[in-house]
């Protein structure tokens, strides 16, 4: 019991880490004006947030924590924290739609790499369970893609470029809720806390 309040609990805080992560760069940046992410630009983000997703890994190996958490935590640290740097310097609409599709992508890259985990560990008949249930997913995704762009249209969300990114963070979060929970079914699974 105690290992499911504790599975339910990290999907609630990455959930609100998001939400909280997309609301503060959106009004509330050091800079005054947005500057363009460049390559060199990328290149630093990215070495800043290695740095300090080590420092999150000792933290993590210190306190005992598992392999596949440790492993999980820095995975989703990664995106977290350049999609938080990126908006940083870059927090017009433009920008931060930029941000979050591109952590989207990192997301679904994430749900590949567990997904296959989650399938070497199920045996027999029960690799055509998960088979199913992801090919159902993929199906609710699209069909979800299809409502929030509906949604989108002028007549019924009275347009704007705001819509762009509430489209790219609504894909955003059903890709981050898929790749938490198929961790969560692996973490069962393997019976690893």
């Amino acid at each position: 019991m105690q290992h499911k309040h504790k599975i339910i609990h990290m999907k609630q805080i990455l959930i609100l880490f998001g939400i909280i992560l997309f609301n503060s760069f959106a009004y509330s940046q050091d800079i005054k004006d947005p500057i363009e992410v460049t390559p060199l630009l990328e290149k630093k983000i990215a070495q800043e947030t290695e740095r300090e997703a080590n420092l999150l890994k000792a933290y993590l190996t210190k306190k005992g924590e598992s392999k596949l958490s440790v492993e999980f935590a820095l995975d989703t640290f990664r995106i977290e924290k350049y999609s938080e740097k990126y908006m940083e310097y870059d927090w017009s609409t433009a920008g931060m739609r930029t941000a979050t599709f591109e952590a989207a992508r990192k997301y679904d890259s994430l749900l590949n790499k567990y997904y296959k985990k989650l399938l070497a560990v199920l045996q027999g008949s029960d690799k055509q369970v998960l088979l199913q249930a992801q090919k159902a997913w993929i199906a609710f995704r699209d069909s979800e893609l299809k409502l929030i762009s509906t949604i989108s249209k002028d007549e019924y969300s009275g347009g704007g470029t705001i819509q762009q990114l509430t489209d790219t963070s609504e894909y955003f979060t059903l890709i981050m809720n898929r790749t938490i929970t198929i961790y969560q079914h692996l973490l069962r699974a393997t019976q690893d806390n």
